[in-house]
């Protein structure tokens, strides 16, 4: 009986020992979590060092994004106005192209006109030319000269028949008439040639 109560004895004290061990144990543990939490707040927040840091990367970000905007701004700014002058200076760049060349091409409006006819039926002609000069001064005059040239071509065509403009011979034909026309038009200027784009008899 002695022993049966000595053993419980110390199983007891053991069993208080083994509690305050635990307490201890978890009192340690949390203080190691909230110290190294408040560690990493302090540095965050600059108290430990890190906030120097920290800012001066921050400033160097920023003036990075704003470098960037900025040339993304002056680029975009550049662009605009070439999109605008995109016409101009694509019709610039063939114009200097064919200086370079010593040719020039000027872009006669589209014509259609009725065509004499024997029958009831109408019949049609639609022309689509362009004309070849040899230098720029002759070029601006051509260009300055359409509505006269426009009617020197127009009052030949209206007295043509279908007969008159079939077939190669009859292309031939018309180019060398219309060429004679405008040259007689836009004199003491001089047109290489007449290029047909598109010609429809209908």
């Amino acid at each position: 009986m002695a022993d049966k109560a000595k053993d419980a004895q110390q199983d007891e004290a053991e069993g208080k020992g083994g509690g305050k061990l635990k307490l201890i144990l978890f009192v340690v543990l949390g203080l190691l979590v909230l110290g190294g939490g408040g560690g990493g707040a302090a540095w965050y927040f600059g108290l430990l060092g890190g906030g120097e840091a920290a800012a001066k990367g921050e400033e160097a970000k920023a003036e990075a994004k704003g470098s960037e905007k900025a040339k993304a701004e002056d680029k975009g700014a550049e662009e605009a106005p070439k999109a605008a002058k995109g016409g101009e200076e694509a019709a610039a760049e063939e114009e200097a192209e064919a200086a370079a060349e010593g040719v020039y091409f000027v872009d006669l409006p589209d014509i259609l006109v009725n065509l004499r006819s024997s029958g009831r039926r109408m019949r049609y002609l639609k022309l689509k030319a362009v004309l070849e000069v040899g230098d720029g001064e002759a070029a601006s005059a051509v260009r300055r000269l359409t509505p006269r040239v426009m009617d020197s071509i127009q009052l030949y065509l209206r007295a043509l028949t279908v007969e008159d403009v079939r077939g190669a011979i009859g292309m031939e034909k018309l180019k060398e008439e219309m060429l004679a026309r405008i040259n007689r038009a836009i004199r003491p200027y001089r047109v290489e040639d007449v290029l047909f784009k598109e010609m429809l008899v209908q």
